[in-house]
């Protein structure tokens, strides 16, 4: 995906999947730091995001937002509990967790802050 291809949208065409897909093409081509680093972290995010973009387009909101906060609640969970000690798994479940309260907060801001019924 181009970003020269969404550019050329008006912004009252610009969807959630542009916002992902965004996500998606900087995760995979970004320079702007050492991508060894955040390995784990990145397998994590892309991970979140590539469901996320198949669900966008098979869910409605209502749909879409019970999931993922479902996925939000059990991910806050496993961390309060420290079910999760691997560092590595710890850095992939983030960058998953985080990948998800992106998207969620372009939905409905309150989403970054509140995961509770």
């Amino acid at each position: 995906m181009e970003v020269s291809t969404i550019a050329n949208k008006k912004l009252t065409e610009f969807t959630l999947k542009d916002v992902i897909e965004r996500k998606i093409t900087f995760t995979e081509t970004n320079t702007i730091y050492d991508k060894k680093d955040f390995e784990d972290y990145n397998a994590g995010n892309l991970a979140a995001l590539d469901e996320m973009l198949g669900d966008i387009k098979e869910s409605n909101e209502e749909e879409f937002v019970k999931k993922y906060l479902e996925i939000m609640k059990v991910i806050s969970k496993q961390f309060e509990k420290e079910e999760v000690t691997d560092t590595r798994e710890v850095e992939k479940l983030s960058g998953y967790n985080n990948a998800i309260v992106d998207i969620m907060k372009c939905i409905n801001p309150y989403y970054e802050y509140d995961v509770e019924d």
